[in-house]
């Protein structure tokens, strides 16, 4: 049998257009499969064409006019106000226990804490009580998540506390407060003074920073929101939100230290920049300690012990038997609180007190919108910040308790809630983890827990608000020191990641370092960026193979992996376990030339046989035309018996050569120099590319398989791609450098190639 009869002719699939008119008609495979191109594939299960799926213009433009439809903006505006789903769905008998409980064990704790947060955030600790009252009120309207507490939160006011202090230094060393600044204009500082009576100018100008730096942060929310990129939360790794939440836990607890014994630290606050937290735990060690008060010291130790031993060996070690928590806070404030008056700690032992609490509800305040010209980049921070903590503890509890939270209505929850509150001269509002821990354990079951929390810290600041001014500032630090203690894990983990993953390691160790070393936003960023570097160069390091045949099971396995695998005789299936994009197709070239065959090693044998080559005899006319006819016959058909075909050439000879007159050397093909096998280590007739772990393709990538596919060619190698997801398969009808690649060599799967081919 000639070498015509030995081969089947090649089905000619010449564009998409003709494609889709004129689809291939599909073997009989009753009794045996023959194998499928992806033409054929397409064809006998139906796939639609790109004009009629769903991104055509006619259903988009069907379903935005269904969307300007009235019933359309009533079911959106709905949408946008959860609390109205909450009233509707709400079983009176079934949950109105569990709302009430939980509610008042998370006012009764949320009390102490915020004025113990307020203070962290350097600025009066009525302000706490503010931030857990109308904040909270705008979330339960909006907000979708049915556990968290809003309000206070740590990682928030360690951050205004740097914008605080950054303002209080810059205005210092140019020059003192005044209202003729532009940044207090008369009709702000009025105001101030009218709502917040009573402070010193140092607490109003703290106050003005704060309420103005939380609104900006509420604008960034709400465009961000608008913007929908709610799904930005998906990028803060578990690795690096351990090592941010462990090195500002450390922060909160060393910031601590100076007030709960009771010494003022004249140097707190005067440095910024690298190495602001050595050189604060510096200051307080020697400043604090030969100062300290000796009845705040004691006081501090006591109520540490007290909280400490009653949360962990009666609260959690009871939590089954116990409905409600014990508010063990809210009683060390009353016991303190009450000692403190009575004994006079302020006049007769030197102990810091609270002194100024006003009582009521504070006057509408706007916020200086020349403040929030200077501070646009940590309003910025503060509202990332925010939006990290809210986002992390909605979507665990919501994975808890089987139930959905929009990122981005959370996001316009947030928002709303920070701008709403900076009128009444509240701190950026986010989920504290202690209260909205407690809120889940103590039974809530809907958001109406959040007005009965909201209600009793709004009955403390109208009524009970004057009681705490004797407060000693150490127990309000000591109730933010044991709150800090469920922080302490997060500087175990490391041993955990050192054994599952290098990577995450590496994140963690450079996100606990950044935000220690620098400050909180500066820690921030240089966290987020290392983590998506480090993720980009995984991408860039894929994991790749050579995948092998079991006789078996007939399937397909890495070689390098599996031992009861055989590689098929000219043939080699190549896998990239990475997107195939601008930054991987170096990687993805050099693999595939390390696995398969070598494109630069085939280049220098040709180059090295065309000038090795012998001239031969002119051939007549009649053998150049047969020459050229077998020589695309050979180039443009499929080889049933590769085998075969492979040792009837090697017995041709190494090389054909085929020599025409110095006036016809301008028509000598390439492929006419075609290497033998036997010159290459790996004899490969067909080079497939499993593309099954390619999730993506841009422009770039299919012009460079385009590119191999054309250089393999003309060494008679086939190169071939199977497994390829939709996108892949667009991407590639999208590029015009891709049409004889797709028309030729696109396979719906690798054993479809086995079945055509014959290997």
């Amino acid at each position: 049998m000639d070498s015509e009869s030995s081969r089947v002719p090649l089905r000619d699939v010449s564009s998409e257009a003709e494609e889709a008119e004129q689809p291939p008609e599909p073997r009989n495979r009753k009794s045996i499969y023959h194998g499928l191109n992806h033409a054929e594939h397409a064809f006998r299960y139906g796939r639609l064409p790109r004009s009629e799926s769903s991104s055509s213009w006619r259903n988009r433009c069907e379903r935005l006019s269904a969307r300007l439809l009235p019933k359309s903006w009533a079911r959106w505006m709905l949408s946008k106000v959860p609390v109205v789903d909450v009233f509707r769905t709400y079983r009176f008998r079934d949950y109105v226990v569990g709302d009430v409980l939980a509610g008042l064990s998370v006012g009764l704790l949320a009390v102490p804490q915020s004025l113990g947060y307020a203070r962290l955030a350097g600025v009066p600790a009525v302000l706490g009580l503010y931030t857990s009252v109308f904040p909270v009120f705008v979330y339960f309207v909006f907000g979708t998540s049915r556990h968290l507490s809003m309000g206070t939160a740590a990682l928030c006011c360690l951050t205004v506390a740097e914008v605080v202090r950054k303002y209080e230094i810059d205005v210092q060393r140019a020059f003192p407060f005044n209202r003729t600044r532009p940044e207090f204009n008369e009709t702000s500082a009025d105001v101030a003074d009218e709502t917040v009576s009573g402070f010193t100018v140092e607490e109003t100008r703290a106050v003005a920073v704060a309420a103005s730096t939380s609104f900006l942060a509420g604008v960034f929310l709400v465009s961000m929101s608008i913007a929908r990129l709610g799904f930005v939360a998906s990028y803060m790794s578990e690795p690096f939100v351990s090592g941010c939440l462990g090195a500002n836990g450390l922060r909160i607890l060393t910031h601590q230290f100076g007030d709960m014994l009771g010494a003022a630290n004249p140097v707190r606050g005067y440095y910024t920049g690298p190495g602001e937290y050595f050189y604060g735990l510096f200051a307080t060690v020697y400043y604090s300690i030969p100062g300290a008060n000796w009845l705040s010291v004691v006081v501090s130790v006591l109520s540490v012990v007290t909280l400490a031993v009653v949360k962990t060996c009666v609260n959690e070690r009871f939590a089954r038997r116990i409905k409600v928590p014990i508010p063990i806070d809210f009683i060390v404030v009353i016991i303190f609180t009450t000692a403190s008056h009575f004994c006079q700690f302020e006049e007769k032992f030197g102990v810091e007190i609270l002194k100024t609490v006003p009582k009521g509800i504070p006057a509408v305040t706007v916020p200086s919108i020349g403040i929030m010209s200077s501070c646009v980049y940590d309003a910025f921070m503060l509202a990332i910040v925010a939006y990290t903590t809210l986002g992390i503890m909605a979507k665990l509890l919501s994975q808890r308790h089987n139930y959905p939270v929009d990122n981005d209505q959370e996001l316009l929850a947030n928002g709303l809630s920070a701008l709403g509150g900076a009128f009444f001269c509240s701190i950026a509002p986010s989920a504290s983890p202690p209260r909205t821990l407690l809120m889940e354990s103590s039974g809530g079951r809907t958001q109406v827990a959040y007005i009965v929390s909201s209600v009793v810290v709004l009955l403390t600041m109208v009524v009970f608000a004057p009681f705490f001014q004797p407060l000693p500032v150490c127990v309000l630090c000591s109730i933010i020191f044991v709150a800090c203690f469920p922080l302490f894990p997060h500087f175990l983990v490391w041993s955990q990641y050192r054994k599952t993953n290098l990577y995450d390691l590496a994140i963690y160790a450079v996100s606990i370092t950044m935000n220690l070393v620098f400050e909180l936003d500066t820690g921030l960023l240089i966290g987020m960026g290392f983590s998506l570097v480090l993720v980009h160069i995984r991408m860039q390091k894929p994991d790749t193979g050579r995948l092998a045949v079991n006789d078996g099971d007939v399937i397909f396995l890495d070689e390098k992996h599996y031992s009861k695998s055989r590689s098929m005789k000219n043939l080699s299936i190549f896998r990239f376990e990475s997107p195939l994009y601008f930054a991987t197709l170096e990687v993805f070239v050099e693999e595939l030339n390390k696995y398969t065959v070598s494109l630069s090693s085939l280049k220098s044998r040709m180059t090295e046989v065309k000038v090795q080559k012998v001239p031969a005899p002119i051939p007549t006319e009649a053998d150049v035309s047969m020459s050229s006819t077998d020589d695309e016959n050979s180039f443009s058909k499929p080889e049933v018996d590769i085998e075969k075909t492979s040792v009837r050439e090697n017995e041709e000879g190494n090389i054909r050569n085929v020599v025409c007159s110095s006036h016809n050397e301008h028509h000598i093909k390439k492929e006419e120099f075609a290497v033998d096998s036997r010159c290459e280590e790996r004899n490969f007739k067909i080079i497939v590319v499993d593309c099954s772990a390619i999730s993506f393709l841009d422009t770039s990538g299919a012009k460079t398989l385009a590119r191999l596919h054309g250089e393999y060619s003309q060494f008679n190698i086939r190169f071939l791609l199977a497994n390829c997801c939709s996108g892949f398969v667009d991407q590639l009808k999208r590029v015009d450098e891709c049409k004889n690649l797709f028309a030729e060599s696109v396979y719906p799967s690798i054993h479809d190639i086995i079945v055509l081919f014959g290997n």
